[in-house]
């Protein structure tokens, strides 16, 4: 049977350049590639873009709770090579658990790619959990991204009008309140550093430096 198979990185790690590549090489044999993506990422919309300026429209645009497993979507992906899906971690644990038995009951090659973690450095939620738990492969893409300071990027660090945050829901589709939201690839130290030094764990820490010094 395929594999379901999960590969991750911090922000612009280069997730959706690999997806392209893959894309590129099974199409260039003349096999069928699907592309899935959740509706909750509106950035392009139906379309995948990467940093690069390349992009690929996506073959099935899954809705918040919608199932892979109706007619409609079967007859989109069971003549697939491979199946491959963009920001993985915006689906729910009942769409990856489809996606693994797409993979081992139809023999179909699931490739995830997505962030392993939010930006408050927790897992990024339960569907993320699910596919820690049943993917047969995890791994970490090699063009991991670049922190700030030059180390690699472990955290997805929020920004708001240009200040780290780390309150705030876990996915902003539309900020109604015009707020300028972005995130930032960080490294442990710098996200202790700009994000997490306010924190409880952080204050103690500092306090049982000062009593050594």
């Amino acid at each position: 049977m395929a594999l379901m198979v999960f590969k991750y990185s911090a922000m612009n790690g280069g997730k959706t350049i690999n997806i392209l590549q893959t894309t590129y090489s099974y199409e260039e044999k003349n096999f069928k590639v699907v592309i899935i993506k959740s509706i909750l990422d509106t950035k392009g919309n139906d379309t995948i873009l990467s940093r690069n300026g390349s992009n690929r429209k996506v073959d099935i645009l899954l809705k918040e709770n919608e199932s892979l497993l109706t007619d409609k979507n079967y007859k989109i992906y069971y003549t697939a090579k491979v199946i491959l899906v963009d920001e993985v971690e915006l689906l729910n644990k009942e769409q990856i658990k489809e996606l693994w038995t797409i993979a081992h009951l139809i023999n179909i090659p699931v490739i995830c790619y997505g962030l392993k973690s939010n930006f408050k450095g927790e897992i990024f939620g339960d569907g993320i959990a699910q596919i820690f738990a049943m993917a047969d492969i995890v791994e970490e893409i090699g063009s991991s991204s670049l922190c700030i300071c030059g180390k690699k990027a472990i955290f997805n660090a929020r920004m708001v009008n240009d200040k780290y945050t780390s309150d705030g829901p876990n996915i902003i589709i539309d900020d109604g309140n015009k707020k300028e939201v972005k995130y930032v690839p960080l490294c442990s130290d710098c996200y202790l550093k700009y994000v997490q030094i306010g924190s409880l764990e952080a204050k103690k820490l500092a306090k049982l430096v000062d009593k050594i010094k």
